[in-house]
């Protein structure tokens, strides 16, 4: 895990990971069925409120040992993913519905229905991204921006 996460704040916010699938994914994903994604990055929203903030969900994420408790930890942790990035912004709005429609008017692709928003009214908080990783996390900055944050990125590679 990166060194570079000790720099992200213990406060609540708003992220996006993205994620690398090295290979083709098919699994049971909770009450989803089976979810099938393509190889490729993809990005997902969520929103960190609990102790730890931001420092304590992105740090979660990137580890893949972990019980299975959201849907996104199905990809995490499955052995031919690699959480790269995370793009966060502290704030204690919520605004994952928010981001998630500005990610798709960006140009990403949602992926698949209801994923990482049974308890939110959107689509999916899970998209693909065609383009190279640094423009995934661009377009994630920029998604964050619109919404009146101030986003930072972290490696997490």
């Amino acid at each position: 895990m990166s060194s570079r996460l000790r720099l992200v704040p213990r406060s609540p916010g708003l992220y996006t990971l993205i994620v690398e699938l090295c290979d083709r994914f098919s699994r049971v994903v909770g009450s989803l069925g089976v979810v099938e994604l393509d190889k490729g990055l993809y990005v997902y929203v969520g929103s960190a409120r609990g102790p730890g903030g931001l420092y304590a969900r992105i740090r979660r994420h990137a580890s893949r040992e972990k019980r299975v408790r959201w849907h996104i930890d199905y990809i995490t942790t499955w052995g031919s993913s690699r959480v790269l990035a995370a793009v966060y912004a502290v704030t204690s709005s919520d605004l994952e519905p928010r981001l998630a429609r500005e990610l798709e008017a960006l140009g990403l692709e949602p992926a698949v229905r209801g994923f990482g928003c049974s308890d939110k009214p959107s689509f999916t908080h899970l998209f693909r991204c065609v383009e190279p990783l640094e423009l995934c996390v661009d377009a994630c900055v920029e998604a964050m921006r619109r919404l009146g944050l101030e986003p930072r990125a972290v490696a997490l590679l």
